[in-house]
């Protein structure tokens, strides 16, 4: 079987994730981010899963990704399920997953051509 390397340079990658910092296109965000596969990054100020609002997530949804990957820092914390009825309503879904964990996988799924966001958040 003959192996063929697809590389990807695309400029949304995540180059480096912490807790406190991702590093992608060519910046490092010291604030939560919104990163798209499609679409410039874009800055929020809600920095925990607990800060999580309705208009937050009618916002990614108006973004129409395949999946949303949640960045929710050093550890896994998962939002309130009512927050995720738009998501349900719009057939997307969702990854939730520490910081570093959500960087490799949204890197993943843009080098497949998926339509991912990642919401990134950083205290």
């Amino acid at each position: 079987m003959q192996l063929t390397e697809h590389g990807n340079d695309h400029p949304n990658l995540i180059s480096q994730a912490e807790t406190g910092l991702c590093h992608t296109a060519g910046q490092s965000y010291n604030q939560s981010i919104i990163v798209p596969w499609d679409a410039p990054i874009e800055t929020v100020g809600t920095k925990t899963v607990r800060e999580l609002d309705e208009s937050l997530v009618q916002k990614l949804c108006d973004y129409q990704p395949e999946i949303i990957v949640l960045a929710t820092g050093e550890h896994i914390e998962y939002p309130d399920t009512d927050l995720l009825l738009p998501l349900v309503k719009n057939n997307i879904g969702l990854e939730v997953m520490t910081n570093a964990a959500a960087a490799r996988t949204f890197n993943v799924l843009m080098s497949e051509n998926r339509q991912v966001l990642c919401l990134f958040l950083i205290a």
